[in-house]
């Protein structure tokens, strides 16, 4: 997988550098990228330590508040003796309550262990200052605060590195089905065959086939249960193989329809097959339908939460002169691209 993520600071100078109680020292070993990180020590008898890095320019970082996250390894010699305080700021103004977001500390020290942790912070888990939040193609400032809950016994080292922003990976896809059973499927013209061989996932597919002196074909799914596909009108996508024997014979007519009723004409999402058949090949093919692209119903559409029907029907041209076979595997929701 090619890194996209944006680079904020490495860490590996101490350049613009701050920490609570001393000068930040640059370690070179037990580093967790590139040549060093920045260590701050909380003495005997004090109980605060900050890290603050003022960036020499301006970064864009190349997301938004609604897709990106702020990462970066933070080094904790016992957790346990952490007070359940303080904030993480990021900031466009250089002023760290400017401009900025934060995340409280106290979600973040529960989920620590002793010794390096990667903290991978959501945007949409910040708050943003009532100022309009950040401008994230011009980041400038981070700064992490936090104390001991008494006055440390001994020194307390805790360190920094490899500080960067990323686009938030997409949730894992949701299985609709995969296919490897004929329960719940109806095919056109005859009961629907779970073929073994040539499928794309799992140990089948389901195959209809239009008889010679027919011209058409639907694959229906009835689910056991409703299915939550984790996503919105607006964020997902309907995937899943289809296969085809010969695209030329296919009629431009036809939809494919994704609903939570039940009933391919209530409470649905459906795509035209005219803007899909011309994009097919012989053999399989990968749909990948954004929801944004498709027509719900005039019922206020599927609730996407609770999705329990398919189906996809189409027409040949001409009544078929052969047999010609047809198959879907795989049906899933993600994340679109």
């Amino acid at each position: 997988m090619i890194d996209t993520s944006v680079v904020i600071d490495n860490a590996d100078k101490t350049d613009g550098w701050q920490v609570a109680g001393g000068d930040p020292a640059l370690i070179t070993t037990g580093q967790k990228e590139g040549a060093g990180y920045i260590k701050g020590t909380i003495k005997t008898g004090q109980n605060f330590m900050q890290f603050i890095k003022t960036l020499p320019a301006p970064v864009n970082t190349k997301v938004t508040l609604s897709t990106g996250e702020l990462k970066f390894w933070f080094y904790v010699q016992d957790v346990s003796l952490l007070k359940i305080d303080g904030q993480i700021q990021f900031s466009s103004s250089g002023d760290p309550d400017k401009n900025r977001i934060g995340w409280a500390m106290d979600k973040i020290i529960p989920t620590l262990k002793n010794g390096w942790n990667h903290l991978e912070l959501k945007f949409t888990d910040g708050v943003p200052t009532s100022d309009g939040g950040p401008d994230l193609k011009a980041m400038n400032f981070f700064k992490m605060f936090f104390w001991t809950a008494a006055n440390a016994a001994t020194d307390q080292v805790y360190g920094i590195d490899d500080i960067r922003v990323a686009a938030v990976p997409p949730p894992p896809d949701v299985v609709i089905d995969n296919a490897d059973k004929t329960d719940g499927w109806q095919v056109a013209g005859s009961d629907p065959i779970l073929t073994t061989a040539g499928q794309k996932e799992g140990t089948g597919y389901i195959k209809g086939t239009i008889k010679t002196g027919q011209n058409f074909m639907q694959f229906i799914k009835t689910l056991p249960a409703p299915i939550n596909t984790n996503e919105t009108l607006a964020t997902g996508e309907l995937k899943f193989w289809f296969y085809v024997q010969d695209v030329s014979l296919l009629k431009i007519d036809g939809q494919i329809q994704f609903s939570s009723s039940g009933d391919p004409d209530k409470n649905r999402i459906g795509w035209a097959m005219d803007k899909i058949i011309p994009t097919l090949k012989n053999g399989w093919n990968h749909l990948e339908l954004k929801f944004s692209d498709g027509v719900p119903t005039g019922d206020g559409g599927p609730d996407l939460t609770s999705m329990n029907f398919f189906k996809m029907f189409f027409w040949t041209a001409a009544n078929a002169t052969s047999d010609q076979n047809y198959g879907v595997d795989d049906l899933r929701v993600g994340a679109k691209p």
